[in-house]
């Protein structure tokens, strides 16, 4: 009979024991839409109603007369009913939008209720391993069919699986990790059509106010011809409708302008209460998960009476250490010889420096003695200039006396008459 080898025995004894574990129902689960999706079309619909009953409205509001000043709800009417096709297009736009944030105030709500419930009840068991998995999972699936499709019932369902698979804490933590991570951006991208909405609603009213001034330049004909009749009464009408007209292009701005004020502030308040929602799952997933996670469960299943396969276990391990001690020895060997080399080397470039420096005082010290032969020698022949030029000078005085000796000698018993000479010659 062939004996199995240590690492045969240990990874057999592995298999079997991943075999003895119950099996999670994932199927049961069916993939939905993520938490943060709304359906749009439900949104359509919505937008096209209350637009519709909005113009109902302003079509039983009164009609301002001839003449007649305007009032606030002539005002309104005349706002949504008689400044073109813009304004039905800003005012859909604007109920489609916020058809978008009802929804996302619904949805955002029962994500809330869902935090409430007892995903992971403790009655089961207050530690969560391989051996009790298979009750928390069916606990979560068998929560009614809206609340599964959750951010909370999802992220630690998905946990769950993927902690049965690998049965390793940090690894379950950073998935969770990563899951957030998704969560958060997969939040971010749902508001990507309110912000298209917010950002065509004024657009639509610019469209307006463009379509406007372009209809009230056109009326300029009638005010020049008017013009050249030269009756000023004449021209009062048509000048009076091309004002009016400009005054009125602005108003399909004004309404655009409004509309997106009024739809900024809770599309934003909606989108930091789903960011925190999904703040709050992480939190629960680290305070009731992972840390009830026991990834040593598994070892609870192992037979301690079968002391055969336990030594095979144990023979394994002792040889993969062994093996290791014996490379890392290897390595260590390696690593004091290349530090007895590099010591070596260090010396030799510390010889070279030290002859280096020996030999760089020596010429610094050849340089200072000939720097002072130089300057002694140039002291000495400043002096022996110095005496020669004094020397010359004396002899040329001397000189300069004995001819003055000279002629004081042939001066000698002569007597020198001086005349002295007046003003000008006299």
């Amino acid at each position: 009979m062939e004996v199995p080898s240590p690492e045969d025995a240990a990874e057999d004894l592995v298999d079997e024991h991943y075999d003895s574990l119950p099996e999670l129902n994932v199927g049961a689960v069916a993939a939905g839409p993520h938490p943060s999706y709304v359906n749009t079309l439900i949104a359509m619909g919505i937008g096209l109603g209350v637009t519709f009953f909005w113009f109902v409205a302003m079509s039983l509001l009164p009609k301002r007369a001839e003449g007649e000043d305007l009032t606030a709800m002539t005002y309104l009417r005349e706002l949504f009913l008689d400044r073109g096709w813009p304004q039905y297009a800003s005012t859909y736009l604007t109920f489609f939008c916020l058809g978008i944030l009802i929804l996302k105030w619904l949805n955002i709500r029962k994500q809330r209720r869902a935090m409430m419930i007892q995903a992971l009840p403790e009655a089961i068991d207050n530690e969560i391993n391989v051996n009790n998995l298979k009750e928390f999972h069916d606990n979560l699936i068998n929560f009614p069919k809206n609340l599964r499709n959750t951010y909370i019932v999802n992220r630690i369902r998905k946990a769950l699986e993927f902690f049965y698979i690998r049965q390793n804490n940090p690894e379950v933590a950073q998935m969770i990790t990563s899951q957030s991570e998704v969560d958060a951006a997969k939040v971010s991208s749902s508001y990507g059509l309110v912000k298209v909405v917010l950002w065509a609603v004024p657009i639509m009213g610019f469209i307006g106010t463009v379509i406007g001034i372009g209809s009230a330049i056109g009326g300029f004909d009638a005010v020049l011809g008017a013009g050249d009749s030269g009756d000023m009464s004449a021209l009062k009408g048509p000048l009076g409708s091309v004002l009016g007209s400009m005054s009125s292009a602005f108003d399909t701005t004004l309404l655009a302008l409004v509309f997106s004020i009024l739809l900024s502030f809770p599309a934003s308040a909606l989108q930091n209460q789903e960011d925190d929602l999904v703040t709050d799952v992480d939190e629960y997933c680290i305070d009731n998960l992972l840390k009830r996670l026991n990834d040593g469960g598994a070892g609870s299943n192992v037979d301690a009476s079968d002391a055969g396969m336990l030594k095979a276990i144990g023979d394994a391990i002792a040889a993969n250490q062994q093996s290791v001690m014996g490379k890392f020895e290897s390595v260590q060997k390696n690593m004091a010889t290349n530090l007895s080399a590099q010591v070596k080397q260090h010396e030799k470039v510390a010889e070279a420096v030290e002859a280096q420096m020996s030999a760089i005082s020596e010429r610094a010290e050849k340089y200072e003695s000939k720097l002072d032969d130089g300057f002694f020698d140039g002291i000495e022949r400043m002096r022996r200039d110095s005496v020669g030029a004094i020397e010359a000078q004396v002899k040329s005085l001397s000189e300069g006396i004995g001819n003055l000796n000279e002629v004081l000698k042939d001066l000698n018993g002569k007597q020198i008459q001086v005349q002295k000479k007046g003003w000008f010659g006299r």
